[in-house]
């Protein structure tokens, strides 16, 4: 009961810093009054939602993560309004095999409506929800089956690409040395 409160608690305390992330935004998509939280705020929650969607997953899937990523946003003069947009990916590296998609996406799904988020998107290949503080997350499939797990929310903009430096531990890489995020672990449960 006591870690209910504190996680109740600290999601108080990320809606305040987080709430404004979308109130404020004119028809110029800029901030008003620079209210986007500071990008080392975000990380926090934006964590979290990567973090609780790959955990609703069962059986456990495994993964990989990239860094946090930060592209500046534009108002409608193409000006830099000072905010950006701060993502991380995660990659799940577990075979789903076609048949065990649809489940993937519901399970995500009835945990996002269990935390009250407003689901977003609800197609065969993808599902979002996002939270009461505007953050997002977004789960998708794609062609040979890569499931990738997205959080972004709008942040100061903190002049960096990689704000936090690069990925926890490097991606896997490809034959041509690239990123190669395409699953490669079998389970029971999915593959």
């Amino acid at each position: 009961m006591g870690s209910r409160r504190g996680l109740r608690a600290a999601g108080a305390v990320a809606a305040l810093l987080l709430g404004p992330v979308l109130a404020g935004c004119g028809s110029s998509g800029a901030a008003a009054g620079g209210s986007a939280p500071a990008a080392d705020l975000a990380r926090g929650r934006i964590q979290e939602l990567v973090d609780g969607t790959t955990s609703a997953l069962t059986p456990a899937v495994r993964f990989a993560d990239d860094a946090y990523r930060s592209v500046p946003h534009e108002n409608a003069r193409r000006d830099n309004d000072g905010t950006a947009q701060l993502t991380l990916r995660r990659y799940v590296l577990t075979k789903v095999a076609e048949a065990n998609r649809p489940r993937l996406l519901e399970q995500v799904r009835a945990y996002w409506t269990g935390r009250g988020w407003t689901v977003t998107e609800n197609t065969a290949f993808e599902a979002g929800a996002r939270t009461p503080d505007g953050t997002g997350v977004t789960v998708s499939i794609g062609v040979p089956g890569n499931v990738t797990v997205t959080a972004t929310a709008r942040v100061r903009d903190p002049g960096a690409t990689e704000p936090f430096g690069p990925a926890p531990s490097p991606l896997p890489t490809g034959a041509d040395g690239g990123p190669d995020t395409l699953p490669r672990f079998d389970d029971p449960g999915w593959s």
